[in-house]
């Protein structure tokens, strides 16, 4: 059993005395007995750094070491460092024409200073010798280094901010000798500090914000892996949903996974290592490198990470059939299909990585008897990035006068209007509307294909363009030269386009049914049903019913229950909501869910003293997930426990310490709390700074009303019509 999930046992016994067990609803966990007089702790955003704005420090440095230098650690690492040639990190720097397009347009426009922000995770050879400032020469070794071994492996210690949140230590790391054990356990400790092997480690870098710092106007979060992680059942976190159960899995040993080691690699163990090619889906860099078997591994990676489904059939007069293999239609008709997409195995939003640069979407074409395309959706998208009946899984970003940064100009982010990426363990919805031809013959042939590539169009064109200019060929002929390429990397190579999932579905015709599938299909669109518009909500009711009585376990009873209570909660109907929680915990007793949404039931009509205990419970047992910290702070806030609400706000800072919520509610809880003055204010400056942007509706509204399909696709489910 998982600490989690032990820790969570131990609440659900501890809490067995004050549940009515067999009543209507539980009765309240006994209040968590008032803070002690407060101190007047505060957490507050870590300070600037000599690198900033990247928060990366270099807390030891002995002026001959150089990151840059990977040959000496691949003498008796042969295979890893065979692996980490073929990786993203090996190609991080202005050695990949896609990020220096981006880099050194983003310098032009805003000066040298600000772009420490990029280097501190792309450019850590050049930021610890202080080259970011200045010209970077093509024939400059740094600028060709990527994130090499003595980064990763020279990190003493991390922090949560994210913007390259580490402190390095660019020193020595003895090398071993042969028949002196001593010296390969000292090699061992020096090059595996203690943050290596941890989650924590990737999200210095992979959690990014942009702020004044980085040329912006306002506090605007970015891409950010390691949040989504940590609320996820991957990390133990229980909290966000009931679901079947996942192994949990650090970044390292999804992205890390063990291979074979053929050339004797001095850290095998059996034959193999953990692989350094941090797969990904970096299909367009296995392609410009002429890698097939890299481009084939990725590939493999991918497929099969998310599902893809067609749940429903609506008809015209609003009539739905749930999981409508076979259902009859008739030419002349117009249907809705809902196709339902989950996360089912990536432990962070799906696709991941830059939100505004990632490119996945679903195509659907339906076929009659005869194999003529009688209607179609995103078929287009693939050859011109521009296919207006495409859904495209990806955050779009808005300039201050509400059009999409679609280049990667990130100093011009203003607001993310949408963001139809899809967290982990999550779902999503896609409606569909299809008008069958007169002369179709049925039956009909339906196909749902999630499709990806590494980078929009638009991102391409940039990096295609820039490689062409006189600078762009000039890195293009220094990496052949430095890095022993036969060609350079080229940006204008065409994509891989991958095939992540895809589902078919025959109308009008006999097509069977497997009913060993019916329970997770009907879940699954309940789940994306449950990111509808509150008016739309009851929607939900239907699917969730139909998978109680599919369920074959008590654990699937227990998450339709649940997930029906989470929607009685949000429809202001506490009663029935914890009438439910307390029959899902008959099956699935203590689960940190369970606690989570009787408590959103509770607050959701401002019975805040009665939810707060119930969210407490649920936050003690989901410690790594910030958001449970961070609600529990408002709630405690809204009951007028300021000492309390401090305490539950400063656990959400020590996770995610740019949340504004939770400064929010330090902030108003040590001004109620009569803090020193001087504290007061640092912390209200530290939620202004970060807080929404006022105008951010307004700029969201100029996008509706200007820009071609954004009012559509700011309803989270919402039809596209198929040609």
């Amino acid at each position: 059993m998982s600490s989690t999930r032990a820790l969570t046992a131990v609440l659900a016994m501890a809490l067995a005395s004050a549940l009515a067990c067999g009543s209507s609803s539980a009765q309240d966990p006994t209040p968590v007995p008032a803070a002690p007089a407060p101190t007047f702790v505060s957490a507050l955003p870590s300070p600037a750094t000599d690198f900033a704005p990247s928060q990366m420090r270099v807390v030891a440095k002995d002026g001959t070491t150089r990151l840059d230098e990977v040959e000496s650690c691949a003498g008796c690492h042969a295979d890893v460092a065979a692996q980490w040639r073929t990786s993203a990190h090996a190609f991080a720097s202005f050695d990949n024409p896609v990020y220096r397009a981006s880099v050194l347009r983003f310098r032009d426009v805003k000066g040298k200073e600000p772009s420490k922000f990029c280097g501190g995770c792309h450019d850590i050879s050049l930021m610890t010798e202080g080259a970011m400032t200045s010209d970077i020469a093509p024939t400059d070794s740094r600028a060709h280094a990527g994130i090499t071994c003595r980064t990763c492996h020279g990190i003493e210690s991390v922090r949560a901010d994210g913007d390259a949140s580490y402190d390095l230590r660019v020193m020595p790391i003895e090398a071993p000798r042969e028949g002196d054990p001593e010296s390969v356990k000292r090699h061992k400790l020096a090059a595996a500090l203690k943050p290596l092997r941890t989650s924590a480690l990737c999200t210095s870098c992979h959690r990014v914000y942009l702020d004044e710092s980085t040329g912006n106007a306002h506090h605007l979060p970015g891409q950010d892996e390691g949040t989504a992680w940590m609320r996820s059942a991957y990390a133990g976190s229980l909290g966000e949903r009931l679901d079947s159960d996942v192994p949990q899995s650090t970044c390292q040993a999804c992205h890390m996974a063990k291979e074979a080691a053929p050339q004797g690699d001095a850290a095998a163990k059996n034959g193999r290592v953990a692989s350094h090619r941090f797969l990904g889906s970096h299909t367009w860099l296995a392609a410009m490198r002429k890698d097939d078997d890299q481009l084939a591994r990725v590939k493999d990676f991918l497929r099969g990470v998310v599902s893809v489904d067609i749940a429903a059939l609506r008809r015209d007069g609003g009539a739905r059939e749930l999981l409508p293999d076979g259902a009859s239609v008739v030419p002349g008709e117009r249907v809705i299909l809902d196709v339902v997409l989950r996360n089912l195995g990536v432990g962070h939003r799906f696709p991941g990585g830059v939100l505004d640069a990632e490119d996945t979407w679903i195509e659907v074409v339906a076929t009659d008897a005869k194999g003529r395309v009688v209607a179609q959706a995103g078929t287009q998208y693939a050859a011109t990035g521009k296919d207006p009946t495409a859904h495209v899984l990806r955050g779009v970003l808005l300039d201050e006068g509400g059009q999409p940064v679609v280049q990667r100009e990130t100093d011009r982010f203003r607001v993310m209007v949408t963001n139809h990426t899809i967290p982990p363990r999550d779902a999503e919805v896609v409606e569909y509307a299809m008008t069958i031809p007169d002369g179709a013959v049925l039956p009909l042939k339906v196909v749902a294909t999630v499709r990806l590539r590494t980078r929009s169009l638009p991102v391409q064109a940039l990096a295609c363009t820039d490689v062409k200019t006189a600078r762009g060929a000039a890195f293009a002929a220094a990496q052949k030269r430095l890095e022993g390429q036969s060609s350079a990397l080229d940006p204008c190579t065409l994509q891989p386009v991958t095939d992540v999932a895809y589902r078919t579905l025959v109308l009008g015709g006999p097509s069977p049914r497997d009913p060993a599938q019916d329970f997770q299909r009907a879940f699954d669109y309940a789940l994306g049903l449950s990111h509808v518009l509150q008016e739309r909500l009851d929607e939900g009711r239907e699917p969730l019913d139909f998978a109680g009585g599919a369920a074959h376990t008590p654990r699937e009873r227990a998450m339709a229950k649940a997930l029906l209570a989470l929607l009685e909660a949000r429809q202001g109907r506490p009663e029935d909501a914890l009438a439910l929680a307390d029959e899902a915990d008959h099956d699935a007793p203590g689960h940190p869910f369970l606690l989570r949404v009787r408590g959103d039931a509770l607050a959701q009509v401002w019975r805040f003293d009665r939810a707060a205990p119930w969210l407490q419970v649920s936050a003690e047992a989901t410690p790594l997930d910030d958001s449970a910290w961070s609600h529990l702070a408002m709630v405690l806030g809204s009951a007028n426990r300021p000492k309390d609400a401090l305490t539950a706000s400063l656990r959400a800072l020590a996770l995610a310490p740019r949340d504004a919520d939770a400064l929010r509610v330090q902030a108003l809880s040590l001004e109620t709390l009569n803090a020193p003055r001087p504290q007061v204010d640092l912390a209200k400056d530290a939620f202004l700074e970060r807080r929404t942007p006022d105008d951010g509706p307004g700029i969201k509204g100029k996008c509706s009303a200007t820009v071609p399909g954004c009012a559509l696709e700011r309803d989270p489910v919402h039809v596209h019509v198929m040609r």
